[in-house]
């Protein structure tokens, strides 16, 4: 979903107007069928332990298998970019510019984000299509009524596949003249279809509907495609009417909770669901006592990204390292970031919570969209211990390569019922 800053301190009311609001909707009617596949490989006795089950919430943070209706992001990905003009309006921009919004840009932070292993190569078309009716017709608004999205989606296909091969993409944009005057930039998400539409051979299960102005929301794009590869919406969105802040769950910290965040590296549980970390990455924290480990910065290729420490049936805390380097160059403070992960809790009910590791302070009011979380992370000589006072993370010191040396103590069991905790 389209994410635009929210606002904790001055200015909020302006930034909560650029938000867009909803999860990830089932296109057309129905629910989605999901099969699970193989996902992340077990790290051993102890590995296995820390791998959260998936549960059938959507976009479910487990990582002990794959939604097999999801493509994956690995090697080379075909995007096709579709342009869509209504008769209402006359297009003030070419194809070729309003995909320069977007691109080379979006497939340059799944590039980084994946240490290279996710190529995202778009094909944009050189032309407009031109919809049936009026961009006004279709009530484009960010809460869109499925009947409404429907006959949009079904007029698009149905304008695009007499004049484009879909054969090959993996994903697909549909891309509408930003100044039609029925477009709302709110609406901008990724429409889940409940049965796949077969167009020329290839199985469509979800479309990026794309409603952007010129120039586009900061990783717009970025933000939508990581739906389509399974990712959950991390903001939080308050009921009508309310004043409440969209960003307390993980603030600047990964572009599912903001794609305006200071800090839109995706977390390392995110690149483990994803395939882009080894085994050897991932340790996991699954008895009791005190381990020392090195942490690499998530920006930059090798070393351990993620610790874990399993605390509950579907809950883990999270722990990495976060520098001002690559996706993360305009980040507010560099540390040791610690998040809680729940896999029972679906897309934009906070399945991810960043541990404020400085409740007592915030930073970068001026450009952070949650200045309490712009400090979370811990620095050289800081600790953080759970509530219930099982763990404590400190970190010990930082290398010149960027490299943190972090010490986590397990005081005692959580339970003996997770399978692979020590008893």
């Amino acid at each position: 979903m389209r994410r635009s800053p929210s606002a904790s301190v001055s200015g909020g009311a302006h930034r909560r107007l650029l938000r867009s609001a909803a999860a990830s909707v089932a296109g057309f009617a129905g629910l989605v069928a999901w099969t699970l596949m193989t996902g992340p490989a077990a790290h051993g006795a102890d590995g296995a332990a820390c791998l959260l089950p998936r549960t059938d919430v959507h976009h479910s943070e487990g990582v002990d298998g794959w939604e097999g209706d999801y493509a994956r992001p690995a090697g080379d990905v075909k995007a096709l970019m579709i342009f869509l003009s209504f008769p209402d309006a006359a297009p003030q921009l070419t194809p070729a510019e309003v995909a320069a919004d977007h691109f080379p840009h979006t497939a340059h932070f799944y590039d980084r984000a994946s240490y290279g292993q996710f190529r995202l190569h778009v094909h944009p078309e050189t032309r407009w299509l031109q919809m049936p009716r009026p961009s006004t017709a279709y009530a484009i608004n960010r809460d869109w009524d499925a009947a409404d999205r429907t006959r949009y989606l079904r007029d698009a296909l149905a304008v695009a596949d007499p004049r484009i091969d879909f054969r090959g993409y993996g994903v697909v944009y549909l891309v509408a003249d930003p100044d039609a005057p029925g477009v709302d930039s709110d609406a901008t998400k990724v429409v889940n279809l409940s049965q796949p539409i077969d167009v020329d051979g290839t199985a469509l299960r979800r479309l990026v509907t794309v409603f952007e102005h010129h120039p586009p929301d900061r990783n717009v794009l970025a933000h939508e495609t990581g739906h389509v590869f399974d990712l959950p919406d991390l903001y939080y969105r308050p009921p009508a009417g309310s004043n409440a802040d969209w960003d307390t769950h993980v603030g600047d910290w990964d572009l599912m909770g903001s794609q305006f965040g200071l800090a839109p590296e995706p977390f390392a549980w995110h690149k483990w669901k994803l395939g882009w970390l080894r085994r050897s990455q991932v340790g996991c924290i699954a008895r009791t006592g005190t381990t020392y480990h090195d942490l690499s910065p998530l920006e930059t290729p090798g070393g351990t990204k993620l610790l874990v420490v399993r605390t509950g049936a579907d809950s883990a805390l999270a722990v990495e390292a976060r520098t001002a380097a690559g996706n993360d160059r305009t980040t507010c403070r560099q540390g040791v970031l610690l998040y809680k992960v729940r896999s029972d809790r679906e897309s934009g009910d906070g399945p991810i919570d960043v541990v404020d590791g400085h409740p007592g302070t915030s930073a970068c009011p001026a450009t952070s969209v949650y200045p309490p979380l712009a400090d979370a992370p811990l620095g050289v000589g800081e600790s953080y211990t759970l509530p219930d006072g099982t763990t404590q993370v400190s970190v010990l010191g930082r290398q010149d390569d960027g490299t943190f040396t972090v010490r986590i103590t397990e005081n005692a069991p959580k339970s003996a019922a997770y399978h692979g905790l020590g008893s």
